[in-house]
């Protein structure tokens, strides 16, 4: 059996070939939609990974200044702000600086009743489930000063330094915080 010419030169039609390009090209698209994807998170890695250096060095460079200051007797006893931006080629980055003092609220403390006293009820009992009176109440109270000593003694010696890099990445301004504390030991 023979084939004829025509039969025998047989080749793509012009749909098949639009087909062809079509799948061609979705799949490219996607390609390059992943390939931005990745630079995109690649670029945001490298931000933060500059901003955690960058905010390191600051806090390394006040932390040496305040340990200077504590050297001399001067221990931070009002909340410190700072800011400011890097110098080049970081300047796309700024940076605030804070010192504040530790608050701790004393744990089981009653809600406030607006009227200074403590809220019915909740206090000691007794082995019939009668509360308290007055006079069984002193260990509660010298608990109770206790923790508010501590507490004072807390406020007065320890500080948070927090360090936080700004950065606009996309139209959005981003950040991270690098927070220590300090205390002071001695009186």
């Amino acid at each position: 059996m023979k084939c004829s010419a025509s039969q025998a030169q047989r080749g793509f039609t012009l749909v098949e070939i639009m087909i062809a390009l079509a799948i061609l090209s979705i799949t490219l698209v996607a390609v390059y939609m992943a390939q931005g994807d990745s630079l995109r998170a690649s670029g945001r890695a490298e931000d933060i990974r500059t901003a955690s250096l960058l905010a390191r060095q600051k806090m390394t460079e006040k932390m040496i200044d305040l340990q200077k200051d504590i050297d001399k007797g001067k221990f931070p006893d009002d909340q410190v702000n700072d800011q400011g931006a890097f110098d080049a080629p970081f300047d796309k980055y700024r940076w605030e600086f804070a010192v504040r003092k530790v608050e701790i609220p004393l744990a089981g403390s009653p809600p406030d009743q607006g009227n200074g006293a403590p809220p019915p009820g909740g206090g000691p009992t007794t082995s019939t489930g009668k509360e308290a009176g007055a006079a069984n109440q002193a260990p509660a109270s010298a608990q109770a000063n206790l923790a508010q000593m501590v507490q004072k003694k807390i406020s007065e010696s320890v500080r948070e330094i927090s360090t936080k890099v700004i950065w606009e990445e996309l139209g959005e301004e981003q950040s991270l915080v690098v927070t220590t504390h300090i205390s002071k030991l001695q009186q």
